[in-house]
């Protein structure tokens, strides 16, 4: 068991293979927060400029936690 970890462990990524599993892990993680930002607006409306921008952008980010918590970021 110990012996496979190492194995693991040990194992290089240049900076360009994890550059790729970035994008690869980051592109639909960040299409499903814009699509759910996109539907869930509610709390935008009385937001303006900067505000607004930041609260969008942070509802992109942290759309896992609003699925389940069920919470209104403001």
């Amino acid at each position: 068991m110990l012996e496979k970890l190492r194995r693991v462990l040990e194992y290089r990524l240049s900076i360009a293979q994890l550059m790729a599993i970035g994008i690869i892990l980051g592109t639909p993680y960040l299409l499903v927060g814009t699509i759910w930002s996109t539907t869930h607006t509610e709390h935008l409306h009385q937001m303006q400029g900067v505000d607004l921008a930041v609260s969008f952008l942070g509802s992109i980010v942290s759309w896992p936690v609003l699925l389940f918590a069920n919470v209104c970021m403001t």
